[in-house]
């Protein structure tokens, strides 16, 4: 009979555990206790594959300044409003630096959705429309087909992908492509008015330096080059040009820099100052930056 009611609780505590339902202060903060770690995945929903390659992805982007990125895996929460929840989850842990340059990740298997909030930091390199063809053409995808890890991963090497400065591969809508044509027209259109008015300003110099200021005509001609002065690198000329038109001449100075004006004019190289790097000991734990979150981002479901 013990035997029995044992096992009964078992089930009973089974069941409970399977059945939970998470609340913000329920999910677990795997940063706070390992500095290395960016991915909390209480439910197992990801492999320890996946798992350590998002961490990998995570930690890239915080070790070069880029982002400070969380993710959240997880089978169910407390609320039907996905967005709502990551919100008050990623702000509560302070994902991000001081310029609020977080992002936050949640998967909710049992909701269907995959939700991205992001900081006002981020949301330039990685806008709504980004974050929401990000899900739609890297992660649903494999979530269709219950590969949470595959879409999970896809979807973060995505994101570090956009916040390197590269382009999405796949996903671009018709829309998209229409926009990619008009600024890569106006990008010419800009290019050949750039070399036109540089050509004008060339013509516009030179009539000027060849009009005579006696007989209005473009017939000056330098007729002789004399060395006024050359000191410390730099010489003074003075040009003789004389109108073939009227027979006017006129004296105009210039300079000239050779090489060893400007080598004057640096210093003693450059300092390097030495020493080594520094390495805390101790505790591995780690911590968010403090950031906090707009309405940036999007969400999918599937």
């Amino acid at each position: 009979m013990k035997r029995f009611f044992a096992i009964l609780l078992l089930l009973t505590l089974c069941i409970d555990l399977a059945a939970r339902e998470y609340s913000v202060e329920d999910i677990p903060n795997v940063q706070l206790s390992n500095r290395y770690r960016f991915t909390s995945n209480p439910d197992g929903i990801l492999s320890d594959w996946a798992v350590a390659k998002i961490d990998s992805i995570c930690y890239d982007l915080r070790h070069r300044g880029i982002a400070q990125t969380a993710v959240v895996a997880v089978s169910e929460i407390d609320t039907d409003d996905v967005f709502d929840f990551a919100y008050e989850l990623f702000s509560e842990w302070g994902v991000g630096s001081s310029s609020n340059s977080g992002i936050g990740v949640l998967l909710v298997e049992q909701a269907r959705e995959i939700r991205f909030v992001t900081g006002y930091g981020v949301e330039g390199a990685l806008p709504d429309a980004i974050c929401k063809r990000i899900q739609t053409s890297y992660m649903l995808p494999h979530f269709r087909d219950g590969d949470y890890s595959a879409g999970m991963v896809a979807g973060l090497e995505a994101i570090r992908a956009v916040l390197n400065g590269s382009e999405l591969d796949a996903g671009l809508s018709d829309d998209y492509a229409e926009d990619d044509k008009e600024a890569a027209l106006a990008l010419v259109i800009f290019f050949v008015l750039v070399i036109i008015g540089s050509l004008i300003i060339v013509v516009v110099v030179d009539r000027a330096s060849r009009k005579c200021p006696r007989c209005q005509q473009l017939a000056l001609q330098k007729d002789s080059v004399r060395v006024v002065s050359h000191n410390f690198g730099v010489t003074n000329y003075e040009d003789t040009f004389v109108c073939t038109n009227c027979g006017h001449s006129l004296k105009r100075k210039r300079q000239d820099y050779d090489a060893t004006h400007n080598n004057r004019r640096g210093g003693g190289g450059p300092i390097i100052m030495g020493g080594g790097g520094f390495r805390g000991g101790g505790s591995i734990g780690g911590g968010w930056g403090g950031g906090s979150f707009g309405g940036g981002g999007a969400g999918s479901r599937w």
